[in-house]
């Protein structure tokens, strides 16, 4: 108990209220003091918490990240905004409203940096990539209150990434949803319509009149927009009206592009204009641009733009030769500028004009240069569509000029700029015009011509080729079968018989209705030229059995007796010739009754019918020889004079019937008889011959198939003569072949007849020395002459031949 009194006070109850009894509880022992410190512990976390929940319902909930963002956005604070935007990508789970917002967000930011971006190509990169971010926003679901702020971004990175289709369609929705400041749609659209590739000057004025109808338009902007209208309505050569809008255009715009769209509205004046009125408004035009100039103090686009208009104005007053200087330092000094670019153009085309194709193929390829990419290219000046079209013309210029070569290789050098189909469609039509300008001309030439003609086959087949490649360029176009049509006719002119039947059986398979029977026309006539009688008589007949009504069923039936008469089958070609001259619509103007007539004559000749040959064509001539279609078109001429000869050939052929019975006469009035029968063949065979001679030396033409006639009828004339014992003149029809074939193994087959004649005559002498000649003559061609196709005998056969004759 002792103890117990020992631990109790000594003294009385200690001062200090709660907390000093409390203090001094604690330290009666070390229990009572750990006791007091864990409540003291407690209390404090308690008090901290109800801190924290005090806060935080004074503070209220954290806003979403997106909506901070775009708070930061607008406020123009755009890295905290791409910050934030971080953020949220690194969260676990996220709504479609933030893939949306963020989406946006990203976006906007991606146009602000666009428009702070000094490089034009970073800047379209950005804007590239703005539209893909704003793109999936807008699938998405723009942000609530935000859709038609995202539709006008969206439609603004599209148009200033040169997608002007769909950035034109996204910014008229933003219009229509109510986007803010609708002037701004409106002068994008414009500059949209004003800087496409093929521009809309029209629109462009139009939506300029509805943004400076918007009462929120500012005075800047509202300046700008009359000069681009100024400049839309200087592109539509309506010089007047776009000076007076320039010139209202006030204060509040740029001096230097008031001064220079003013410069171009007068440039735009004097295009049209001529006199003393255009010396005027080329001085008005200069002071502008002049002012321009000086206006612009960094020497920026507006200065290389004014250097073009007064080179150009230099040209529409003469001043070639100024002209072309200024063209060239400008282009020497900014070739890659849409200036540059326009004075190349300008320096080609002057080129052109002046026949100095050379260098202006030159100044071409230094247009193509300096573009690059035609889809980065923009240019008020000579805008993409305009500068596509000269090109064009200018390659349609070499054509008409007949420099194909130039043309070719103009077309050859377009790819970048008009695309592999255009490129192959110019490249198909040089080639196609260059092969029919020479053929033709080789035509005319003659013999000499023989090699153009062989070069303009070659072109057409190159044509063909080209032409088949442009149909696979366009295999999903209406244009496909036409190309394929195209290169069927190129390869047939050219000869490319197998390539053209192998193209007509595709386009047949893949147009089975437009020019079907003209098709199976071609195709029969493609497998007649490579002696395929068989196939060309099945298409002959298709055509003739499916389209009876068509105009090509006339070539056809035509077409169709020739293949019949090389069979053989002499009675079906006659029916079908026959079919056109008496039971169709032809009259004896038509083309194809004309051929039919002529047709059915060498028919009958190489039936051995004639009496009925001679008939036919002597009625064929007789209609058609003096017609003015003949004296026009050479082919007809050489028809006629080709019948001519087939009607001597007749002649000389029946005369075969009476001389043959002459030789078996066995009476005097039979022997008279039949002589007379057949001087009768006989002179009328030279009277023919020599007609065609006449013809055919006073013609002069130089066609190969007009000197091969008139060979043919000098030697067969000649033999005519032999036949009626006329040899002095049938030596001399002979004679006349060394003119024509001096050193050339036909040559022989006439001093073989030469001999004959004198051996008649009974000179024998002068019979061994036309033998002589002619082994002379056969010593001295060539090793490789052609024998097989001029004479009847090889070199060997010859040698043997004349060494007998010179032993008798």
């Amino acid at each position: 108990m002792a103890e117990l009194e020992d631990d109790e006070p000594q003294s009385d109850a200690p001062s200090g209220g709660l907390l000093g009894k409390l203090r001094s509880w604690a330290e009666g022992g070390k229990n009572r003091n750990l006791i007091v410190g864990v409540a003291f512990g407690l209390v404090t976390i308690g008090m901290v918490a109800m801190w924290m929940t005090a806060a935080e319902i004074a503070a209220g909930p954290e806003e979403p990240a997106v909506v901070r963002a775009l708070k930061a956005l607008d406020a123009g604070e755009d890295e905290e905004a791409r910050s934030i935007i971080a953020e949220l990508q690194d969260a676990e789970t996220l709504t479609a409203e933030d893939y949306g917002g963020g989406l946006y967000v990203l976006g906007a930011l991606k146009v602000n940096d666009a428009e702070r971006q000094w490089s034009p190509d970073r800047s379209r990169t950005d804007y590239f990539v703005a539209s893909k971010y704003l793109e999936e926003a807008k699938a998405i679901g723009f942000p609530e209150g935000r859709e038609a702020d995202g539709l006008y971004l969206l439609g603004k990175s599209l148009i200033e990434s040169r997608q002007l289709k769909e950035g034109i369609t996204n910014l008229r929705r933003a219009i229509a949803a109510g986007a803010h400041g609708e002037a701004r749609a409106h002068l994008l659209l414009a500059e949209a319509f004003f800087f496409a590739p093929e521009p809309n000057f029209e629109s462009t004025i139009r939506e300029i009149d509805l943004a400076i109808a918007d009462p929120e338009i500012g005075p800047g902007e509202r300046s700008e927009a009359l000069l681009l209208r100024a400049e839309a309505l200087a592109s539509l050569d309506r010089g007047e009206e776009a000076l007076k809008i320039a010139q209202e255009a006030g204060g509040a715009s740029d001096p230097a592009r008031r001064a220079l769209v003013e410069g171009k509205a007068l440039v735009a004046q004097l295009e049209s204009t001529a006199g003393s009125a255009a010396g005027t408004l080329a001085q008005q035009a200069t002071e502008a641009i002049d002012r321009a100039r000086r206006a612009d103090k960094l020497a920026t686009s507006i200065t290389r733009e004014g250097d073009y208009l007064k080179a150009r104005v230099a040209q529409l007053t003469g001043q070639t030769d100024e002209a072309l200087l200024a063209f060239d330092n400008l282009r020497r000094g900014y070739g890659a500028s849409p200036a540059g670019i326009a004075a190349a153009l300008a320096e080609a085309e002057i080129y052109q004009s002046e026949g100095k194709d050379e260098d202006a193929l030159i100044a071409f390829r230094r247009v193509f240069d300096a573009i690059g990419d035609p889809a980065t290219y923009r240019s008020s000046i000579v805008p993409l569509n305009a500068l596509k079209l000269r090109v064009k013309a200018a390659h349609k210029e070499f054509i008409s000029e007949g420099n194909h070569g130039a043309a070719l290789e103009l077309s050859d050098r377009v790819g970048r700029l008009l695309g592999i189909t255009e490129k192959l469609e110019m490249r198909a039509e040089t080639l196609r015009r260059w092969g029919e300008a020479e053929i033709a001309r080789g035509e005319h030439e003659g013999r000499e011509g023989l090699s153009r003609i062989h070069a303009g086959r070659q072109r057409l087949r190159r044509a063909g080729i080209a032409y088949e490649r442009l149909a696979e360029a366009r295999y999903a176009t209406r244009q496909f079968t036409d190309d394929l049509w195209t290169a069927a006719e190129a390869l047939q002119a050219g000869q490319a018989y197998g390539e053209a039947i192998r193209v007509l059986q595709r386009y047949l398979r893949n147009e089975p209705v437009q020019r079907n029977a003209l098709a199976l026309l071609r195709l029969g006539e493609a497998h007649l030229a490579r002696a395929q009688i068989g196939p060309a008589i099945d298409n002959f007949e298709e055509c003739l059995e499916f389209h009876a009504n068509d105009a090509s069923s006339f070539q056809a039936r035509l077409e169709c007796a020739k293949a019949y008469g090389a069979k053989g089958d002499y009675e079906k070609a006659e029916e079908l010739l026959r079919h056109n001259l008496t039971r169709t619509a032809l009259t004896p103007r038509s083309p194809e009754w004309r051929d039919s007539k002529f047709e059915l004559g060498r028919l009958l000749t190489e039936a051995g019918r004639h009496e009925e040959a001679i008939y036919e064509l002597e009625e064929a001539v007789g209609r058609y020889r003096d017609a003015p279609q003949t004296r026009d078109d050479p082919k007809v001429r050489h028809e006629v004079l080709t019948s001519e000869y087939l009607v001597a050939m007749a002649h000389r052929e029946a005369a075969a019937e009476p001389l043959g019975r002459l030789k078996e006469a066995n009476t005097v009035n039979e022997r008279e008889t039949a002589r007379e029968q057949a001087n009768e063949h006989l002179q009328a065979a030279l009277k023919m011959y020599k007609s065609v001679q006449t013809q055919i030396t006073l013609a002069n033409s130089g066609d190969e198939r007009d000197r091969v006639t008139l060979r043919n009828c000098f030697m067969l004339a000649g033999d005519v003569l032999f036949e009626l014992g006329r040899y002095e003149e049938a030596r001399q029809s002979f004679s006349n072949i060394s003119t024509l074939y001096q050193n050339e193994p036909y040559m022989l087959e006439a001093l073989v007849q030469i001999y004959h004649c004198w051996r008649r005559q009974g000179d024998q002498p002068k019979a061994r020395g036309v033998i002589q000649q002619a082994q002379q003559l056969l010593a001295r061609l060539p090793s490789d002459a052609d024998f097989a196709t001029s004479t009847n005998l090889s070199r060997t056969e010859w040698g043997r031949l004349l060494t007998r004759l010179s032993d008798f």
